[in-house]
């Protein structure tokens, strides 16, 4: 069985957060890779794990609990998400537009990042725990976006981790 919850839009992308029982898939068709707010750009997988296959049914990855893919290869293709044997609790980052990509890096726990706003787009989500910017607390799937000409000091604390999005 398949539980997700609601996309969350946000400005510039949605946010998709959901579950997998063990061994479900969930089958992305190129209609849905090109749609604004269902293609999955950045997946972030906060529990379990799974396999990754493209369209025509090579794997394409495995992935356990905290890590991230980038799925910007798979714009207007299909591919499909396998939960493992402990299933998969996940996070992802859908554009909007659909086209729009984002750039990501994952901070792990016990990082700090600086981050400078320069006009171009720059957003902090937590993805799991909890995180400090410029000393004021940011909880989990919560984000928060670095303004031009402002600094951001990112704490990623033990048991935490975010993903920086920048374009």
């Amino acid at each position: 069985m398949k539980l997700e919850s609601s996309i969350v839009i946000c400005k510039g992308f949605a946010l998709c957060r959901g579950h997998m029982t063990p061994g479900d898939s969930y089958s992305y068709t190129k209609d849905d890779t090109t749609q604004d707010a269902r293609f999955s750009q950045v997946f972030y997988l906060v529990e379990g794990g799974g396999i990754m296959y493209d369209g025509i049914g090579r794997e394409h990855g495995r992935s356990d609990a905290s890590d991230v893919w980038d799925f910007r290869e798979y714009y207007g293709k299909s591919y499909r998400f396998l939960a493992g044997t402990s299933g998969a609790t996940w996070l992802c980052v859908n554009p909007l537009p659909s086209n729009k990509f984002f750039n990501v890096e994952l901070i792990r726990e016990n990082n700090n990042k600086t981050i400078v706003g320069d006009g171009a787009e720059h957003i902090i989500l937590c993805a799991k725990g909890n995180l400090t910017i410029n000393d004021k607390s940011l909880s989990q799937f919560n984000y928060s976006r670095i303004l031009n000409g402002k600094t951001a000091e990112v704490n990623v604390p033990a048991g935490s981790e975010a993903l920086y999005l920048s374009r």
